[in-house]
């Protein structure tokens, strides 16, 4: 306020300017508080209609500070439950030993001990080779008389089937060879039974791919019959070898499987009931009797270098 005449009025325009601001500002406020307040109130309802629920926790996230016994027990603590935890395990690990150790082997602890020893049993089978095994024919020939035809071809390295009875005999033998093997294993594993089913279980099954895989391939022991039609057929492409093949040239094994047919009469329809014979046994007597006597080079699509048909001889036959 001012001190002369004009003071009051002054003083006056200058209050009256302050109110006219003021409210003209409050004026512009509320509609932009309105809008705040919309735009807040959307945002909002869009949170809520899309976002998810916060989880619920199952478990209390709170962990004590210290670990207590029940009931404020505190006779005993974490040190004197790890030293009865260790004599515990040193007891079984005694007891375990004491049964392996000072036990009739033929006592079993339960079914399980039962059982382990029949698949060792059962995978020395099998890994031995089964009915070709090495211990076949030295207890058959115990057992059974020498003169009889499967245990002579079994004696001349070939494979015969045996009679029934010698199965039960072999079953004995391989069961108490599992006993012995459990045994072992379970020295070895320091009494561990569960070691022992487990290493049972995985040689019973190794020893049936290997048998899968002689079987496949052939491994098998020829039986009395495919081995005299074996030597048969070499004696005969022997025969039609040293009259109809020669050195030098060259020549297609089909055509040698040819030639082959035409030489034995007997021999030409591959389908014959009386002397079925097929051409890749034909072509596996060619590789055999090539790989001893010509030594001819074979080509990825059969050609031999080195080895041809003798035309003239051929022309006779």
């Amino acid at each position: 306020m001012f001190h002369d005449g004009k003071g009051k009025i002054g003083s006056y325009n200058i209050h009256n300017q302050f109110r006219s601001l003021r409210s003209s500002s409050d004026n512009e406020d509320i509609p932009e508080s309105r809008r705040r307040f919309l735009k807040n109130s959307v945002a909002l309802s869009t949170v809520l209609a899309t976002g998810s629920p916060t989880p619920s926790n199952a478990f209390e996230k709170a962990y004590p500070v210290e670990l207590g016994f029940a009931n404020g027990d505190t006779s005993r603590d974490l040190q004197a439950i790890r030293k009865e935890r260790i004599l515990e395990k040193k007891e079984s690990y005694q007891k375990s030993m004491d049964y392996v150790k000072d036990t009739n082997p033929l006592y079993f602890r339960g079914p399980k001990d039962i059982l382990t020893c029949g698949l060792w049993g059962g995978a020395l089978w099998l890994l031995s080779g089964s009915r070709s095994n090495p211990l076949v024919t030295p207890i058959a020939n115990v057992i059974y008389n020498e003169e009889e035809q499967w245990l002579k071809d079994r004696n001349d390295g070939l494979f015969a089937s045996f009679p029934l009875p010698l199965y039960g005999v072999l079953l004995f033998v391989f069961l108490a060879l599992g006993i012995i093997t459990d045994r072992i294993v379970l020295l070895l594993a320091e009494g561990s039974a569960n070691v022992s089913l487990q290493l049972a279980v995985l040689g019973l099954i190794n020893g049936a791919f290997f048998e899968l895989g002689r079987v496949a391939s052939g491994e098998k022991g020829p039986t009395r019959d495919q081995f005299e039609r074996t030597t048969e057929l070499r004696e005969e492409f022997n025969e039609f070898a040293s009259n109809r093949l020669k050195r030098g040239g060259n020549c297609h094994r089909s055509d040698v499987v040819r030639a082959f047919r035409r030489y034995f009469a007997k021999y030409r329809q591959e389908d014959s009931e009386q002397y079925p014979l097929s051409n890749m046994e034909i072509e596996g007597l060619l590789r055999e009797w090539n790989s001893v006597n010509t030594l001819a080079e074979m080509t990825s699509t059969g050609f031999y270098n080195g080895l041809s048909i003798n035309e003239q001889a051929d022309a006779f036959g």
